[in-house]
């Protein structure tokens, strides 16, 4: 169904191709993870992931629980050694003490940690232990773990990554849904607003228009409209590309605006994405791959 308007130029590219129509999954995984929110977002969770796996799982948080629950004792032992982690705290290096007591005979030994030195090789130090457990201990003053509770606010970052994930998943698959079972026509713009946001891209910025096209189907008008800094692609014809779902119309998109979509060929069917935009997948892989090989390493 096309709008009748002999002055208009006939249409660049339609598709000919009827619902339902198949996706390859390489498309739907592109589709689906491939538009800037999604992209800031799977940053967000790798980067937290690594941080997870490597510093909150070592921070003094898994303590509190087993500090609380369990009576401590304290007696006297000695630092067997002294040496920089490497890593920093206020500026000040992190260092880990080897230590050791006895206990009715038994020698323990153990490990505790402080920003800036305190303690130096052959001291004396009070050591609380467990009295259940005297393998569990440490140096009063000191910490068990090399990073304090603190570290663990950082992950805001990936909670944050999921808000930015779950934020457009909603659009993604009503794109993916309308890509399979929606109806081809064309709707002519009859509306261009600015939103008041912009975009940088490219070492520019870019404003982001609100667009709206009308298109009819059974005699009735309706309305699709999309948000997007690249004007070139929704005013590039003067009709517009749309897909609707025909029993419910006003569940539609703007075909141009759907990031990666796939182009339409002079046939009139989908085109298979260039394997170029594969880069989309790497954080997601990326992401993936990191919390298996440290969840597989800690068992």
């Amino acid at each position: 169904e096309f709008p009748a308007d002999q002055n208009l130029p006939v249409p660049a590219h339609q598709l000919r191709e009827l619902p339902p129509r198949m996706l390859p999954f390489f498309t739907q995984a592109v589709l689906l993870t491939g538009d800037l929110f999604s992209q800031i977002g799977w940053a967000m969770v790798a980067l937290g992931s690594l941080f997870f796996w490597t510093s909150a799982l070592q921070s003094e948080v898994k303590f509190w629980f087993e500090e609380r629950a369990d009576i401590w004792k304290e007696k006297p032992g000695w630092v067997i050694a002294a040496d920089s982690t490497g890593s920093f705290e206020d500026e000040k290096p992190i260092w880990r003490y080897s230590h050791s007591f006895i206990l009715e005979g038994e020698t323990y030994l153990g490990e505790s940690y402080s920003a800036g030195k305190k303690f130096d090789a052959r001291q004396v130090v009070f050591i609380r232990y467990q009295p259940e457990n005297p393998a569990v201990n440490y140096i009063i003053g000191c910490r068990r773990s090399i990073f304090r509770w603190q570290v663990n606010l950082l992950l805001l970052m990936p909670l944050a990554g999921l808000f930015f994930l779950i934020l457009p998943i909603r659009q993604n698959l009503k794109f993916l849904r309308l890509l399979k079972i929606g109806d081809f026509t064309r709707g002519k713009m009859v509306a261009k607003d600015p939103t008041g946001k912009s975009i940088r891209e490219g070492g520019a910025e870019h404003p982001i228009f609100k667009y709206t096209f009308e298109f009819e189907h059974k005699d009735v008008k309706y309305r699709a409209s999309c948000r997007t800094h690249q004007s070139h692609l929704v005013e590039d014809e003067n009709m517009e590309s749309i897909l609707f779902d025909r029993f419910h119309p006003t569940y539609n998109l703007v075909y141009d605006a759907v990031p990666n979509v796939p182009t339409i060929s002079p046939a009139g069917k989908m085109m298979p994405l260039s394997p170029w935009r594969s880069w989309v997948l790497f954080l997601p892989a990326f992401t993936f791959s990191v919390n298996l090989v440290f969840a597989l390493l800690s068992k």
